[in-house]
This record gives structure tokens, sequence and C-alpha cells, in this order.
């Protein structure tokens, strides 16, 4: 099932010019390179000439501003079309498959996309009049996404500004960000993202079973422990754990000791037969197949391209000149 997420058809002409306005900005700072982290914590601009191939990817917790070009995005068994002016929120390390659709040497594909600070959104929270108005979601998903008002895109232009004038990020970057929760907490998002940073949410049921995953990766699965882990029946697990993250406890696990082996191999040159049993895999050939159907060539090949293609983009910035060599992997949280 695919969900348009294009720019509304009705945004005003004063919206489409905010989103030029920032387009051009964050296009000047790229200088033409894919990926450009910022003096902001957290902030990470991508750029893209080109449309891209399908490529798995986990993102963090982060909300994510398409301002020119199309993603697509899938999450379980939905696919989502992002256009300029939309965004999307996840409150959650979930694993999806991300492609830029749309994009040009003359009107790249441009994102900008900031970590979402939990604890920070929380405190903004407690600061609002609580809606009693509207139920929560019964089960709710690890990614939501809407259409920007002029006013969230007000706060991300002031947000970009910011990259050319770094003296002023230690005072401004947090009161901006503020602004920007406080905008998706009172928009179309607001209602899911009450629910998603709630203590007693995040501190129970399937988020909980998520934190032990992340940090136990490497032992086996046992769903008996994680269903008495989150307090409820193994089918009710499975059915919220999709739900949240879009795929099961079993594959969740596989795709966390996959990016793990990956970066070892990329990081710390551990070879495959090394890797493959530091994050719990005790057939080295299943864990060669299964790094190929994640990533699309086996370990070895895989790293190497990766490699290379970020020697050729270091050399390319170096010289000044623009090259359109996408990325051959999404960074975690693009």
């Amino acid at each position: 099932m695919t969900r348009p997420m294009n720019a509304n058809a009705s945004s005003t002409l004063g919206e489409v010019e905010t989103i030029d306005r920032l387009a051009a900005t964050l296009d000047a700072y790229s200088k033409g390179r894919d990926v450009s982290p910022t003096a902001v914590d957290g902030a990470t601009l991508y750029r893209l000439s080109a449309p891209g191939t399908p490529t798995n990817c986990i993102y963090e917790p982060c909300v994510a501003l398409i301002v020119q070009g199309e993603k697509k995005v899938v999450f379980g068994r939905e696919e989502f079309i992002f256009g300029s002016g939309r965004f999307f929120v996840t409150s959650i390390d979930i694993p999806t498959s991300a492609q830029v659709t749309v994009a040009s040497r003359e009107q790249p594909y441009l994102s900008l996309v900031l970590k979402l600070d939990l604890a920070l959104v929380n405190e903004v929270l407690q600061s609002l009049v609580p809606d009693t108005s509207a139920a929560e979601p019964t089960a709710p998903r690890g990614l939501v996404a809407g259409h920007a008002t002029p006013e969230l895109l007000d706060a991300f232009v002031r947000f970009a500004y910011l990259l050319d004038h770094p003296e002023e990020i230690p005072v401004m970057a947090d009161l901006i960000k503020r602004e920007i929760y406080f905008r998706l907490l009172n928009g179309e998002a607001g209602v899911w993202l009450r629910c998603m940073v709630g203590e007693g949410y995040r501190a129970g049921g399937v988020v909980r079973v998520l934190d032990w995953l992340k940090r136990n990766f490497v032992r086996p699965l046992d769903i008996d422990a994680l269903a008495a882990l989150a307090g409820m029946a193994r089918s009710t697990l499975h059915h919220k754990f999709r739900a949240l993250t879009g795929t099961s406890p079993l594959q969740y696990q596989k795709c966390l000791r996959l990016y793990a082996a990956r970066n070892m191999m990329m990081t710390e040159r551990a070879d495959a037969n090394t890797a493959a049993h530091r994050v719990g895999y005790e057939s080295v050939s299943q864990f060669n197949r299964e790094y190929a159907r994640m990533f699309g060539h086996p370990p070895g090949r895989d790293v190497r391209e990766t490699r290379d293609a970020a020697s050729v983009r270091s050399v390319s910035t170096r010289i000044g000149k623009e090259r359109d060599i996408p990325s051959a992997s999404v960074p975690i949280g693009e």
C-alpha cells in the first residue's frame, strides 16, 4: 500500500517562498556534498543530485523535513512518498527501506534531519495544557508524517540560519529546537507524539522490549522471556511489536546484528568471520546470506565499495568539485 505524502496542493505562496528560501540556504551550505554534518548537535543535511537506489537503513528517533525532491520510505508493508514540505518523525530505532526518487542536478533532493531529543520533547510537553479531547492511538507506530505548517517551516528557516552563524548556536539552537517540538506537539502529529514521549509508555510494554534487544542483540532470542518482560502474551507482543516497528522481534534483532557487524567491519576493519561471531551468529554462511540480502552485496564487496565511494567523496570535497556519487549506504537517521 502506497501513501502519497507530497506537498499539499493548497500550499500558499508564502509557504512555497519559505521552502524555496530554505532550499537555497541548505544547498549553498552543502557545497555539493551528499551528507553534511553540522555544528548543531544532532542536525544533518542530506543532498542528492540524482535519484538513488532502495537502501535498507535504521532511522534513529528524529524529525526529518523534506525540503526539495522526493523520497520513498517503506515501513513494514506500507510505502510512503514524501515530497517537498512534508516531514516525518520517528520515536524509536526503526528498520526501513529508503529511496530518493526525485532529484536532479538543477533541483537536488534536500532534507534536514534533526535527532529527536526525547527528554527535551517531554520537557516542552510538560509546559503545555493537557489535550484531553483526542484519544491516544491504540496501536501506535514508530513513524508519523505530516505537512509542515508555515510556523514549523519558519522555525526550520531560523534553524538553517544557524548553519552560517555558528557563533549563535550555543544560545539559539536549543531555543529553536524547543519551538520545533512545540509546533510538532500542537500540529497533526501532536497526539501521536504526546503518546510516544509519555513516561508511562516509554517505560513499559514493547518499548521495554526494544531497549532490551538493543542492549542484548548478541544473545539468543527468547520470545517467552520478551513477552514476560513486556507484560503481555506472545501473540499480543508480536502484534504490537509489528505495529510499532513494522517488523517482528526476530527480524528486528537480525537487523541490529547486521548493522553492528557492518559497523565493526567499516570502523574496526574486522573480517566477516570475526564480525559474524561477535554479533551472535554461529554460522558464517548464514551471516553472509543475510548480509547480502540486507545490503545487496556480500560483506567483503559491500565494505570495499563503501570505502572506495567514501574515499572518492573525500577527494572530491578537497579539490572542490561536485560529484554525483550517492552514498553507498544511508547513515542511521537519514
